[in-house]
Formats: structure tokens, C-alpha cells, sequence
């Protein structure tokens, strides 16, 4: 009874007046307000080009590895925590999965989220049992991950056999069907079972989850290696779409996959969330890159435009209630 008392104080029974605030009501619709926005502006800025069939491909193709790897982060912003290393462990996932090809073929698909969720391990160990705080512990795995992405390939992209069926993963809709089966899965976690209420709780009001008996280190620790198993499952698609395993794929994917969570209606400090907003969120991120591509705007204005809506979208979302114990 007490558990849903937290749940429903942290994400229902707020006061009247608040949950119909202007600020509440943008912060948790921003995502959906946004996509419009954006097909609305590129669809009549460039009609032939960006409303077509074979750019909503594209846009869906190129939206799929963000959107898996912020699947993974949503549980992790969820329980008011960060992970700053799956970048990284995409790159180093992708890498062991592509040198295991010539001798597994496809099945070596496998082992990338294998590999990823056991960097999510190490990574909630550090911040469970280290009691390094997450920002600090993640920070440091994105610079392991990526040291020894560098000296397992010696720098250079690790190519995949032509004739092997692992390029039929990145192969549309492949991608895309991955992300529909484990968006509905994950979803399902979040609303339907005591997994997502304990998050839920957790990140609405961890002292008093302690309280009530909750498992919350076990769970953190279940989330981190959640976001590493689907860190290395976008490192895994990746690198059948690209061909190789390169050292260098995934750099600054974790400002895009905290983008996505948050722009999806997500408050960095915790204890609410959606995972189709983060689905949105990624939508959103991938046509603001696809359309202005289209229109020949310079990659360094898509990477300030980038940090733009997300300032923003923290602004609109966050609790400031609650910034005493944001992790």
C-alpha cells in the first residue's frame, strides 16, 4: 500500500493546479509538439526531398540505433542516475562482435548486447557497491571502453566478411522491426510489472523505497546492465549497417540518447518516464539531423541545435522540487 502511495504522489496525485501547469503539460508533451513542428517546417521548406517514402526510410533506418540505446537510458534517468558511457560501449561491442564474425556468422550478433550488459554491470557495481556517484563511474567506463576499443584494433575498423549473413541485422526494416519488438517489450516492464514500479519508485522517492524494504540495489544494478545490453545491442546494428566495427563509432551518443529521454518527456530527476516518448524523442533528434542535411546546414549548427533542444527540454521538464537529489 505504501509502495503506491509513492508511485501515485510521485507520478499521479499531484496537485491539481501543477499537473495542469503550462511548464508540466509542454515538458511532458514537448516530443510530440516537436515532431510536428519539424515535419511540418521541412515539409514545406523541401516538399520533393524530405516528404517522400524513401527519406521516411532513411529517417527510420538512421533513428534505429539511437532509439534502442535510449531505451536502455530511460530506466537508468528513471531511477534519477546517468550513463555516460554507452557511446563507448557501442564502439567496443561492436568491435568484439565483428572480429567473432568470420568464425560465428550472424550469431555473433549476439555477443555485442552480451558485452554491453556486462559493462552495465561493472558500471552499476562501481556506482552500488563503489558508491562513486553514476556521473563519475560512467564517465570514467566511457574512457576504459574506449581505450580498449583502440588497442583491440589497434585504431583501425575491424571489416566484417562480405559473405556474412550479419549484414542482414542493419538491412531494412530489420533495424526498425528490432526497435518496435523491444520498445513494446520494455514498455511493457515499465507500466505492467513490479520492475517498473520499483524504478518508478525509486526515483520518485528512493529514501522512502529504502524504507519499505525495496531491493534498490539490486535493481540499480539490474538497470545499468540493462543500458549496457542495449548500448551493445545499437553498437551490434551499427556495425552490420556501417560493415565494420570501428573504434570510433558511438562517439557522443550519450548526449544523443539523454537528448532523446529527456526531449520524450523524462526529467533527469527521476521518477517518471515513457518509453514511447524516448521513441518520439529519438524521431525527433533524427528528422531535426535529416532535414537540415536536406537543407545543407553545416554539422556543427545540427550539433548546437542539438544542445539547444536539449537545454530546453530540461528546462520544460525538470522537477525543481526535486534537485536536491538529482545522482
Amino acid at each position: 500500500m505504501e509502495l503506491e502511495t509513492i508511485l501515485s504522489v510521485t507520478t499521479h496525485r499531484q496537485p491539481r493546479a501543477r499537473r495542469r501547469s503550462l511548464n508540466e503539460l509542454a515538458g511532458r508533451y514537448i516530443a510530440y509538439i516537436a515532431l510536428v513542428a519539424l515535419v511540418i517546417i521541412f515539409g514545406a521548406l523541401a516538399p520533393g526531398l524530405f516528404l517522400s517514402w524513401g527519406n521516411l526510410s532513411t529517417i527510420l533506418q538512421n533513428s534505429a540505433v539511437l532509439c534502442l540505446v535510449s531505451v536502455g537510458m530511460t530506466f537508468v534517468i528513471i531511477v534519477g542516475s546517468i550513463d555516460l558511457s554507452v557511446g563507448s560501449v557501442m564502439a567496443v561491442s561492436g568491435v568484439i562482435a565483428a572480429m567473432a564474425t568470420p568464425s560465428l556468422g550472424w550469431l555473433a550478433f549476439l555477443i555485442a548486447p552480451t558485452v554491453g550488459a556486462l559493462f552495465g554491470l561493472a558500471n552499476g557495481a562501481m556506482f552500488v557497491f563503489g558508491k562513486i556517484p553514476s556521473f563519475v563511474a560512467t564517465l570514467g567506463m566511457l574512457s576504459v571502453a574506449r581505450g580498449l576499443t583502440v588497442i583491440v584494433t589497434g585504431g583501425a575498423p575491424v571489416a566484417i566478411p562480405l559473405d556474412s549473413s550479419f549484414y542482414s541485422v542493419g538491412t531494412p526494416p530489420i533495424p526498425f522491426i528490432i526497435v518496435i519488438v523491444f520498445a513494446l517489450m520494455f514498455g511493457a516492464i515499465l507500466t505492467q510489472t513490479r520492475f517498473g514500479e520499483y524504478a518508478l519508485a525509486i526515483g520518485g522517492a528512493e529514501d522512502r523505497a529504502r524504507v519499505l524494504g525495496l531491493p534498490v540495489k539490486k535493481l540499480k544494478i539490474l538497470i545499468f546492465m540493462l543500458s549496457g545490453l542495449m548500448a551493445g545491442l545499437g553498437g551490434g546494428v551499427l556495425t552490420s549497417q556501417l560493415g565494420s566495427g570501428s573504434p570510433t563509432s558511438g562517439i557522443g551518443f550519450e548526449l544523443l540518447a539523454i537528448s532523446a529521454v529527456v526531449i520524450g518527456g523524462t526529467p533527469l530527476t527521476g521518477g517518471m518516464g515513457s518509453i514511447l516518448g524516448t521513441i518520439v524523442g529519438s524521431l525527433v533528434i533524427s528528422i531535426l539531423a535529416n532535414g537540415m542535411i536536406i537543407l545543407g546546414i553545416s554539422t556543427n549548427v545540427q550539433t548546437v541545435l542539438t544542445g539547444v533542444v536539449l537545454v530546453v527540454a530540461v528546462l520544460l521538464s525538470i522537477q525543481r522540487d526535486k534537485l536536491r537529489v538529482i545522482k
